[in-house]
Protein backbone atom coordinates (compact mmCIF):
# COMPACT_ATOMS: atom_id res chain seq x y z
CA UNK A 1 0.00 0.00 0.00
CA UNK A 2 3.40 2.44 0.81
CA UNK A 3 4.23 1.88 -2.21
CA UNK A 4 0.51 2.33 -4.46
CA UNK A 5 1.04 5.54 -2.33
CA UNK A 6 4.27 6.93 -3.34
CA UNK A 7 3.75 5.79 -7.00
CA UNK A 8 0.36 7.85 -6.88
CA UNK A 9 2.15 10.87 -5.85
CA UNK A 10 4.54 10.49 -8.54
CA UNK A 11 2.19 10.36 -10.96
CA UNK A 12 0.02 13.18 -9.36
CA UNK A 13 2.62 15.07 -9.17
CA UNK A 14 3.67 14.40 -13.40
CA UNK A 15 0.35 15.21 -14.11
CA UNK A 16 0.66 18.46 -12.82
CA UNK A 17 3.70 19.10 -14.43
CA UNK A 18 2.04 18.53 -17.55
CA UNK A 19 -0.91 20.74 -16.97
CA UNK A 20 -4.07 17.96 -16.92
CA UNK A 21 -7.00 20.11 -16.72
CA UNK A 22 -8.91 17.81 -14.99
CA UNK A 23 -6.66 18.96 -12.16
CA UNK A 24 -7.12 22.75 -11.85
CA UNK A 25 -7.74 23.77 -8.33
CA UNK A 26 -7.13 20.41 -6.65
CA UNK A 27 -5.17 20.37 -3.93
CA UNK A 28 -4.21 17.25 -2.38
CA UNK A 29 -1.11 16.49 0.39
CA UNK A 30 -1.83 12.91 1.17
CA UNK A 31 -0.81 10.49 -0.65
CA UNK A 32 -3.35 8.30 0.15
CA UNK A 33 -5.83 10.63 -1.11
CA UNK A 34 -4.54 11.45 -4.13
CA UNK A 35 -4.70 7.78 -4.83
CA UNK A 36 -8.08 7.15 -4.08
CA UNK A 37 -8.85 10.19 -6.98
CA UNK A 38 -6.40 8.11 -9.72
CA UNK A 39 -7.58 4.90 -8.61
CA UNK A 40 -11.18 5.07 -7.40
CA UNK A 41 -14.29 4.79 -9.72
CA UNK A 42 -15.78 8.00 -10.27
CA UNK A 43 -16.32 10.82 -13.48
CA UNK A 44 -12.99 12.63 -12.30
CA UNK A 45 -10.79 9.81 -12.75
CA UNK A 46 -12.84 9.25 -16.26
CA UNK A 47 -11.88 12.90 -17.06
CA UNK A 48 -8.41 12.34 -16.24
CA UNK A 49 -8.15 9.50 -18.06
CA UNK A 50 -9.41 10.57 -21.13
CA UNK A 51 -7.10 13.66 -20.69
CA UNK A 52 -4.14 11.61 -20.79
CA UNK A 53 -5.28 9.56 -23.97
CA UNK A 54 -6.15 12.62 -25.99
CA UNK A 55 -2.45 13.90 -24.70
CA UNK A 56 -1.07 10.86 -26.55
CA UNK A 57 -2.79 10.57 -29.76
CA UNK A 58 -4.89 13.93 -31.10
CA UNK A 59 -7.05 11.35 -33.12
CA UNK A 60 -8.62 9.55 -30.04
CA UNK A 61 -9.28 13.19 -28.61
CA UNK A 62 -11.04 13.97 -31.44
CA UNK A 63 -13.10 10.91 -30.92
CA UNK A 64 -13.46 11.85 -26.90
CA UNK A 65 -14.26 14.50 -27.60
CA UNK A 66 -17.35 13.82 -30.30
CA UNK A 67 -18.94 11.78 -27.52
CA UNK A 68 -21.31 12.98 -24.88
CA UNK A 69 -21.48 12.55 -21.08
CA UNK A 70 -23.82 9.73 -21.72
CA UNK A 71 -22.10 7.97 -23.82
CA UNK A 72 -19.28 6.67 -21.58
CA UNK A 73 -19.16 3.22 -21.91
CA UNK A 74 -18.16 4.52 -25.49
CA UNK A 75 -15.24 6.51 -24.26
CA UNK A 76 -14.47 3.48 -22.27
CA UNK A 77 -13.86 1.28 -24.62
CA UNK A 78 -12.26 4.04 -27.26
CA UNK A 79 -9.80 4.39 -24.32
CA UNK A 80 -9.16 0.93 -23.93
CA UNK A 81 -8.88 0.47 -27.53
CA UNK A 82 -5.92 3.12 -27.68
CA UNK A 83 -4.48 0.68 -25.16
CA UNK A 84 -4.26 -2.04 -26.71
CA UNK A 85 -2.75 -0.15 -29.54
CA UNK A 86 -0.35 0.94 -27.39
CA UNK A 87 0.01 -2.55 -26.87
CA UNK A 88 -0.29 -1.73 -22.88
CA UNK A 89 -3.56 -3.51 -22.29
CA UNK A 90 -6.34 -6.15 -23.84
CA UNK A 91 -9.32 -4.52 -26.20
CA UNK A 92 -11.67 -6.29 -23.60
CA UNK A 93 -9.86 -4.61 -20.21
CA UNK A 94 -12.40 -2.44 -19.36
CA UNK A 95 -12.40 -3.11 -15.47
CA UNK A 96 -9.08 -1.43 -16.24
CA UNK A 97 -10.17 1.51 -17.70
CA UNK A 98 -13.02 2.05 -15.30
CA UNK A 99 -10.66 1.44 -11.77
CA UNK A 100 -12.21 -1.16 -10.83
CA UNK A 101 -8.59 -3.48 -10.30
CA UNK A 102 -6.23 -2.99 -7.80
CA UNK A 103 -4.18 0.05 -7.62
CA UNK A 104 -0.47 -1.37 -8.68
CA UNK A 105 -2.17 -2.38 -12.02
CA UNK A 106 -3.81 0.95 -12.42
CA UNK A 107 -0.85 2.94 -11.45
CA UNK A 108 1.22 1.17 -13.88
CA UNK A 109 -0.93 1.49 -16.79
CA UNK A 110 -1.35 5.09 -16.14
CA UNK A 111 2.44 5.91 -15.96
CA UNK A 112 2.91 4.10 -19.56
CA UNK A 113 0.30 6.33 -20.94
CA UNK A 114 2.09 9.45 -19.26
CA UNK A 115 5.58 7.77 -20.26
CA UNK A 116 4.50 8.22 -24.23
CA UNK A 117 2.89 11.42 -24.11
CA UNK A 118 5.23 13.60 -26.93
CA UNK A 119 6.72 16.93 -24.52
CA UNK A 120 4.74 19.28 -27.49
CA UNK A 121 4.50 22.01 -24.38
CA UNK A 122 7.84 22.01 -23.29
CA UNK A 123 10.78 24.44 -25.01
CA UNK A 124 13.61 23.51 -26.66
CA UNK A 125 15.98 25.34 -23.80
CA UNK A 126 13.30 23.97 -21.05
CA UNK A 127 13.94 20.05 -22.83
CA UNK A 128 17.86 20.74 -22.09
CA UNK A 129 17.70 22.07 -18.73
CA UNK A 130 15.36 19.11 -17.50
CA UNK A 131 17.95 16.92 -19.03
CA UNK A 132 21.14 19.04 -17.59
CA UNK A 133 18.96 18.11 -14.52
CA UNK A 134 18.52 14.46 -14.68
CA UNK A 135 22.34 14.62 -15.52
CA UNK A 136 22.96 16.28 -12.17
CA UNK A 137 21.25 14.06 -10.15
CA UNK A 138 22.59 11.39 -11.47
CA UNK A 139 26.04 12.33 -10.94
CA UNK A 140 25.30 13.22 -7.62
CA UNK A 141 24.02 9.71 -6.85
CA UNK A 142 27.37 8.11 -8.32
CA UNK A 143 29.71 10.49 -6.46
CA UNK A 144 27.88 10.32 -3.15
CA UNK A 145 27.27 6.41 -3.08
CA UNK A 146 29.14 4.48 -0.71
CA UNK A 147 30.11 1.70 -3.06
CA UNK A 148 31.90 4.48 -5.59
CA UNK A 149 35.20 3.59 -3.61
CA UNK A 150 34.88 -0.21 -3.67
CA UNK A 151 34.38 -0.34 -7.22
CA UNK A 152 37.77 1.74 -7.81
CA UNK A 153 39.62 -0.12 -5.77
CA UNK A 154 38.47 -3.34 -5.04
CA UNK A 155 39.49 -6.37 -2.59
CA UNK A 156 39.52 -9.06 -4.57
CA UNK A 157 41.52 -7.90 -7.62
CA UNK A 158 40.64 -10.01 -11.12
CA UNK A 159 44.33 -10.73 -11.93
CA UNK A 160 46.12 -14.43 -11.75
CA UNK A 161 47.80 -15.24 -8.67
CA UNK A 162 51.32 -15.38 -10.92
CA UNK A 163 50.82 -11.54 -11.61
CA UNK A 164 49.84 -10.68 -7.57
CA UNK A 165 52.81 -10.74 -6.76
CA UNK A 166 54.11 -8.45 -9.47
CA UNK A 167 51.38 -6.59 -8.31
CA UNK A 168 52.07 -6.50 -4.80
CA UNK A 169 55.92 -5.46 -5.14
CA UNK A 170 56.91 -1.76 -3.71
CA UNK A 171 58.84 -0.52 -6.59
CA UNK A 172 55.82 -1.79 -8.91
CA UNK A 173 53.69 -0.39 -6.62
CA UNK A 174 55.24 3.18 -7.24
CA UNK A 175 55.86 3.20 -10.01
CA UNK A 176 51.84 2.02 -11.13
CA UNK A 177 50.99 5.18 -8.59
CA UNK A 178 53.64 7.73 -10.74
CA UNK A 179 51.59 6.30 -14.07
CA UNK A 180 48.31 6.41 -12.49
CA UNK A 181 49.18 9.91 -11.58
CA UNK A 182 50.16 10.45 -14.84
CA UNK A 183 47.92 9.06 -16.86
CA UNK A 184 44.84 10.88 -14.77
CA UNK A 185 46.76 14.25 -16.13
CA UNK A 186 46.32 13.10 -19.73
CA UNK A 187 43.29 11.48 -19.22
CA UNK A 188 42.31 14.87 -18.17
CA UNK A 189 43.44 17.07 -20.61
CA UNK A 190 42.33 14.91 -23.12
CA UNK A 191 38.71 14.96 -21.68
CA UNK A 192 38.47 18.93 -21.48
CA UNK A 193 40.20 18.88 -24.85
CA UNK A 194 37.11 16.67 -26.43
CA UNK A 195 34.61 18.78 -24.34
CA UNK A 196 35.88 22.19 -24.97
CA UNK A 197 35.49 20.20 -28.69
CA UNK A 198 31.71 19.11 -28.09
CA UNK A 199 31.26 22.95 -27.15
CA UNK A 200 32.24 24.22 -29.94
CA UNK A 201 30.61 22.30 -32.37
CA UNK A 202 27.02 23.18 -30.23
CA UNK A 203 27.66 26.24 -30.57
CA UNK A 204 27.98 26.11 -34.34
CA UNK A 205 24.89 23.99 -34.77
CA UNK A 206 23.22 26.36 -32.71
CA UNK A 207 23.77 29.19 -35.09
CA UNK A 208 22.70 26.67 -37.98
CA UNK A 209 19.51 25.97 -36.24
CA UNK A 210 18.22 29.18 -34.66
CA UNK A 211 14.57 27.61 -34.14
CA UNK A 212 16.25 26.27 -31.51
CA UNK A 213 16.77 29.50 -29.34
CA UNK A 214 13.51 30.95 -30.59
CA UNK A 215 10.02 30.94 -31.36
CA UNK A 216 9.12 28.28 -34.15
CA UNK A 217 6.74 30.03 -35.22
CA UNK A 218 8.28 33.65 -34.89
CA UNK A 219 11.31 31.40 -37.85
CA UNK A 220 10.67 31.61 -41.56
CA UNK A 221 8.17 29.46 -43.01
CA UNK A 222 9.05 29.35 -46.30
CA UNK A 223 12.80 27.98 -45.27
CA UNK A 224 11.28 24.99 -43.17
CA UNK A 225 12.67 25.96 -39.82
CA UNK A 226 8.60 26.77 -38.55
CA UNK A 227 8.05 23.00 -38.57
CA UNK A 228 11.86 21.12 -38.24
CA UNK A 229 11.40 21.55 -34.19
CA UNK A 230 7.45 19.71 -34.28
CA UNK A 231 9.08 17.30 -36.69
CA UNK A 232 12.28 16.20 -34.35
CA UNK A 233 9.76 15.87 -31.18
CA UNK A 234 7.18 14.14 -33.46
CA UNK A 235 10.16 11.75 -34.57
CA UNK A 236 10.98 11.27 -30.81
CA UNK A 237 8.12 10.54 -29.82
CA UNK A 238 6.80 7.93 -32.16
CA UNK A 239 10.68 6.63 -31.35
CA UNK A 240 9.63 6.76 -27.73
CA UNK A 241 6.38 4.91 -28.56
CA UNK A 242 8.20 1.95 -30.67
CA UNK A 243 10.49 1.29 -27.96
CA UNK A 244 7.83 0.77 -25.38
CA UNK A 245 5.61 -1.49 -27.97
CA UNK A 246 8.80 -3.52 -28.68
CA UNK A 247 9.80 -3.83 -24.51
CA UNK A 248 5.75 -5.15 -24.29
CA UNK A 249 6.37 -7.89 -27.25
CA UNK A 250 9.55 -8.60 -26.30
CA UNK A 251 8.66 -9.13 -22.18
CA UNK A 252 5.51 -11.36 -23.66
CA UNK A 253 5.78 -12.75 -26.65
CA UNK A 254 9.44 -12.87 -27.54
CA UNK A 255 11.68 -13.06 -24.27
CA UNK A 256 10.45 -17.04 -23.89
CA UNK A 257 11.89 -17.99 -27.47
CA UNK A 258 15.08 -15.95 -27.06
CA UNK A 259 15.82 -17.94 -23.65
CA UNK A 260 15.67 -20.97 -25.30
CA UNK A 261 18.68 -23.84 -25.80
CA UNK A 262 20.19 -23.63 -29.20
CA UNK A 263 19.10 -26.46 -31.36
CA UNK A 264 21.68 -29.51 -31.94
CA UNK A 265 22.24 -30.37 -35.30
CA UNK A 266 21.93 -33.81 -36.48
CA UNK A 267 24.94 -36.22 -37.99
CA UNK A 268 22.98 -37.66 -41.07
CA UNK A 269 23.85 -34.20 -43.54
CA UNK A 270 25.67 -36.85 -45.71
CA UNK A 271 23.35 -39.15 -45.75
CA UNK A 272 20.69 -36.97 -46.61
CA UNK A 273 22.75 -35.72 -49.48
CA UNK A 274 23.45 -39.20 -50.63
CA UNK A 275 19.60 -39.98 -50.52
CA UNK A 276 18.61 -36.40 -52.33
CA UNK A 277 20.80 -37.42 -54.67
CA UNK A 278 19.78 -40.94 -55.48
CA UNK A 279 15.74 -39.45 -55.55
CA UNK A 280 17.05 -36.89 -58.22
CA UNK A 281 18.60 -40.09 -60.45
CA UNK A 282 15.43 -42.19 -59.43
CA UNK A 283 13.61 -39.24 -60.88
CA UNK A 284 15.47 -38.77 -64.27
CA UNK A 285 14.75 -42.30 -64.81
CA UNK A 286 11.05 -42.02 -64.58
CA UNK A 287 11.16 -39.23 -66.98
CA UNK A 288 13.32 -41.37 -69.76
CA UNK A 289 10.74 -43.93 -69.44
CA UNK A 290 7.98 -41.79 -69.51
CA UNK A 291 9.72 -40.13 -72.95
CA UNK A 292 9.69 -44.06 -73.83
CA UNK A 293 6.51 -44.26 -73.72
CA UNK A 294 5.66 -41.63 -75.40
CA UNK A 295 7.63 -41.99 -77.98
CA UNK A 296 6.03 -45.67 -78.47
CA UNK A 297 2.54 -44.91 -78.20
CA UNK A 298 3.65 -41.86 -81.39
CA UNK A 299 4.67 -45.12 -83.64
CA UNK A 300 1.81 -47.30 -82.60
CA UNK A 301 -0.76 -44.08 -83.46
CA UNK A 302 1.81 -43.32 -86.68
CA UNK A 303 1.14 -47.42 -87.53
CA UNK A 304 -2.23 -47.04 -86.99
CA UNK A 305 -2.84 -44.05 -89.38
CA UNK A 306 -0.66 -45.74 -92.19
CA UNK A 307 -2.73 -48.72 -91.67
CA UNK A 308 -6.24 -47.68 -91.96
CA UNK A 309 -5.18 -44.94 -94.11
CA UNK A 310 -6.13 -45.24 -97.98
CA UNK A 311 -3.64 -44.37 -100.57
CA UNK A 312 -2.69 -44.67 -104.21
CA UNK A 313 -0.53 -48.32 -104.66
CA UNK A 314 -0.54 -49.67 -108.64
CA UNK A 315 -3.88 -48.65 -109.86
CA UNK A 316 -5.99 -45.93 -109.41
CA UNK A 317 -8.23 -46.66 -106.89
CA UNK A 318 -7.00 -45.67 -103.19
CA UNK A 319 -6.92 -48.67 -101.18
CA UNK A 320 -5.78 -49.29 -97.04
CA UNK A 321 -2.69 -51.37 -95.80
CA UNK A 322 -4.80 -54.15 -94.61
CA UNK A 323 -6.93 -54.29 -98.09
CA UNK A 324 -3.68 -54.09 -100.29
CA UNK A 325 -1.98 -57.09 -98.33
CA UNK A 326 -5.56 -58.95 -98.08
CA UNK A 327 -5.47 -58.65 -102.26
CA UNK A 328 -2.22 -59.86 -102.59
CA UNK A 329 -2.59 -62.58 -100.44
CA UNK A 330 -5.70 -63.29 -102.67
CA UNK A 331 -3.38 -62.97 -105.65
CA UNK A 332 -0.82 -65.56 -104.48
CA UNK A 333 -3.22 -68.39 -103.03
CA UNK A 334 -4.27 -68.04 -106.76
CA UNK A 335 -1.48 -68.36 -108.17
CA UNK A 336 -0.19 -71.12 -105.90
CA UNK A 337 -3.26 -73.27 -106.98
CA UNK A 338 -2.60 -72.55 -110.54
CA UNK A 339 1.13 -73.61 -110.37
CA UNK A 340 -0.13 -76.98 -108.73
CA UNK A 341 -2.60 -78.05 -111.49
CA UNK A 342 0.22 -77.51 -113.94
CA UNK A 343 2.19 -79.52 -112.72
CA UNK A 344 -0.63 -82.52 -111.94
CA UNK A 345 -0.15 -85.09 -115.14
Amino acid sequence: MAMAAAAAAALFGRLKELGCPALDGVYLSEAKDMQKLLCAPSPHRLDILEWICGSVSPAHRKQLSSLGESQSDLKIKAMANLGYHLMLCRANDLDLIEGKVSAQEQLHFLEQLVAVIPAQALSAVESFQEIGRKNEAFIKQVFTSPYLQSVLNPECHPWPSDIKGLLLREDVLQERSLLSVTSHEETLLEASKELEEVVAALQDLRKECPFLHGDPAGADASSGHATALQTLRLMASDFSQLLVAFSQVYERQLQQHCERLAPVLSCLGPLVQEVHLGLQLCVQELQALLQVKETSECIVNTVKQKEQGKRFWSGNAKATLSSKLEELQQKYKAIHAALKKCQQP
